[in-house]
């Protein structure tokens, strides 16, 4: 369940609408704290204050009406701006840069503002009173909410100053310099994250007998999809329950046929003939799978952001080869990270030292070949752009002393010497 946890507060955070929504909800109660506040102190506090003014109805209602109405024009041309500069990015970058667009805090924040704002004035609208000084029963309806006047005027500063830095931010924000920024910050989250993954404790291969999974029940998919993140502590205590052992067979970011095994399970001595659903559906509630890839635990998926730029940079309708080269860069820095950490080992243990979990390996073989190989054959078109990999590769060879990797560059370095472009 904590996958599927996981997932929903990945998507929630970087929906375009939660934080503009999570404002207004705000500016909606604050409103009516303010009027309240309004009608309990008066209107004597004004003369104590320099920045506030003694309002008259007429001129509180012009006031909440011409900001209400700009507010909510601004905020349409906003919306506006930031599509089309989502639209940009998607068409030059690629469509997976789109959920790294729609979850930039400054574009939300920015529309959440001029939205509540917008809230905020109309809500104090409506309580602004005039008093008719021939019908005592009217005049005591006078009502000026000066206090929330004078907020609603200071939330119009600020939504100045809001559009100025939407202003300066939407083209900072497309700026490919930028854009490889984030990925790779992004990246240096996941390797934080997931390397080494804390799953029970880890154990050498070389010390585990070989495990005879004949008599192993197969666990199926029921849907089809993308494995986006497992639960790790509940997948370890799910098999500590029941005793038993779990190889899974994907991991995050592999996609799932509609019954494909994606699971092996080794009952305890003596359960195989016991009812083994409870421990199949605890085992699938461990797993998260959705209709597309998420970074949350897939870092493949971060390293191909920076391959699909580089892809699209080096095609003949874009021949941009120096953003190619960046993004070169930022895929080294990414490999010398992972090579400061321990990968992490697919046998997990329990605290009493019993397998309890089998995960599937990962290696630098496979890590060079989701990075560099995928780019590698786009690479050797562009003369410049394979100097610049073969210079990169020397490069991280030389502040990197894991063996298994310099095996990996060896290769890549044979590669790029044995290739001879077309004549």
């Amino acid at each position: 369940m904590k996958a599927q946890i996981q997932q929903v507060a990945y998507r929630i955070s970087g929906s375009y609408w939660f934080v503009p929504t999570l404002m207004a909800i705000v500016s909606l109660i604050a409103s009516r704290f303010t009027i309240e506040i309004d009608r309990s102190i008066g209107v004597d506090w004004v003369e104590m204050v320099p920045i506030a003014a003694l309002n008259q109805p007429e001129g509180a209602r012009a006031l909440l009406a011409t900001v209400a109405g700009s507010m909510i024009t601004v905020a349409g041309v906003t919306f506006s701006l930031t599509m089309v500069t989502v639209s940009h990015a998607t068409s030059h970058y690629g469509p997976r840069l789109l959920d790294n667009m729609m979850r930039d805090r400054g574009n939300q924040v920015t529309l959440g503002t001029f939205v509540a704002t917008f809230l905020y004035c109309l809500m104090v609208l409506r309580t602004v009173r005039s008093g008719d000084p021939d019908n005592e029963a009217l005049q005591t309806t006078l009502f000026v909410p000066h206090l929330s006047v004078l907020i609603a005027f200071l939330l119009t500063l600020a939504s100045v100053g809001v559009l100025i830095y939407f202003i300066h931010h939407i083209p900072e924000s497309i700026h490919i310099s930028n854009v490889l920024d984030n990925i790779s910050r992004m990246a240096e989250s996941k390797v934080g994250e997931l390397f080494p993954e804390m799953l029970g404790e880890p154990r050498s291969s070389d010390s585990i007998e070989a495990i005879d999974w004949s008599d192993g029940l197969a666990v199926r998919s029921t849907r089809f999809g993308y494995l986006q993140g497992i639960d790790e502590s509940g997948l370890m205590e799910t098999a500590i329950q029941h005793g038993a052992v779990i190889h899974l067979l994907i991991r995050p970011g592999d996609r799932v046929l509609l019954g494909q095994q994606i699971a092996t399970i080794k009952p305890s001595n003596g359960a195989a003939d016991a009812d083994t659903t409870p421990l199949i559906d605890a085992l699938i509630r461990c797993l998260a799978i959705g209709n597309s890839r998420t970074p949350t635990q897939d870092l493949f998926f971060i390293l191909h952001q920076f391959v699909e730029i580089a892809i699209r940079a080096l095609s003949p309708g874009v021949n941009d080869p120096f953003t190619a080269i960046q993004c070169i860069d930022q895929i080294a820095n990414s490999i010398t990270l992972i090579s400061l950490r321990k990968l992490p080992n697919p046998f997990r243990v329990d605290d009493e030292g019993h397998l309890r979990v089998v995960t599937v390996g990962l290696d630098w073989k496979q890590i060079i070949e989701e990075s560099i190989d995928v780019l590698l054959p786009y690479a050797l078109t562009d003369a410049n752009v394979k100097a610049h990999l073969e210079e990169t590769i020397k490069q991280i060879r030389s502040v990197t002393k894991v063996p298994q990797l310099d095996e990996q560059l060896d290769r890549l370095e044979s590669e790029l010497v044995a290739w001879k472009p077309l004549s």
